[in-house]
């Protein structure tokens, strides 16, 4: 994978872990749903990543200028490895057109985007889903709804939970990002070397399964 690919990403990854600061120093910015004004392109870019079938996990990023991306999950048929995504716009979904009677706000969804997809082994996926959802459900108060956000925009499907706002950089949940990370490097490595992948992945897992462990996770 290009750097260009990977920027949006690695810079958020290679920050601190909130894992080594204080309860009270980490604030997760997300909430339930999608932000006010926003659910018409998210599902958009969405759906264009997953070909409409809908997956166990969708990952999407609305950044506020450049291209989209997204991570999708889908499970394999009895216990068989489940399918790993990585997709990103060929061109920026959300535009603005001028002039005409349709000016204004237009989604660009007749294009083909740029997509890997990879076999990841199914226990490893379903343990990767169900320490997503803990860390989540501890950093998100059922209450709290998605903020408005005038940067970018990440918004995470776990079956029917869906969280959105900023990428979490603190806490159990800032290990979120960390591996989703590690899910793109492995779209883009030779089968050959994936092992590699998942066992760094599997490592990062049992760091976030100890965070959540000392949180009262």
């Amino acid at each position: 994978m290009t750097p260009r690919r990977l920027a949006p990403l690695l810079g958020m990854a290679l920050l601190p872990l909130a894992a080594a600061a204080g309860a009270r120093e980490c604030q997760v910015d997300l909430g339930h749903g999608w932000p006010p004004a926003t659910a018409n392109y998210g599902e958009a870019a969405e759906q264009l990543f997953t070909d409409g079938v809908r997956p166990a996990l969708a990952l999407t990023w609305l950044p506020h200028t450049g291209k989209e991306s997204g991570l999708a999950l889908w499970p394999g048929a009895e216990g068989a490895d489940w399918r790993l995504r990585y997709s990103r716009a060929d061109q920026r979904i959300l535009y603005w057109q001028s002039g005409g009677t349709r000016a204004g706000m237009q989604l660009r969804t007749a294009q083909q985007p740029d997509a890997r997809e990879v076999p990841m082994p199914a226990a490893l996926a379903q343990r990767l889903l169900g320490l997503w959802r803990q860390a989540l459900q501890q950093a998100v108060p059922a209450d709290r709804t998605a903020p408005v956000l005038e940067r970018e925009v990440m918004s995470l499907a776990l079956g029917e939970d869906r969280y959105s706002g900023a990428a979490p950089r603190c806490g159990p949940a800032g290990y979120i990002i960390e591996q989703a990370t590690r899910l793109i490097e492995a779209t883009d490595t030779k089968d050959s070397k994936r092992d590699r992948r998942w066992d760094a992945l599997s490592e990062s897992l049992d760091e976030l399964q100890q965070s959540l462990a000392g949180q009262g996770g």
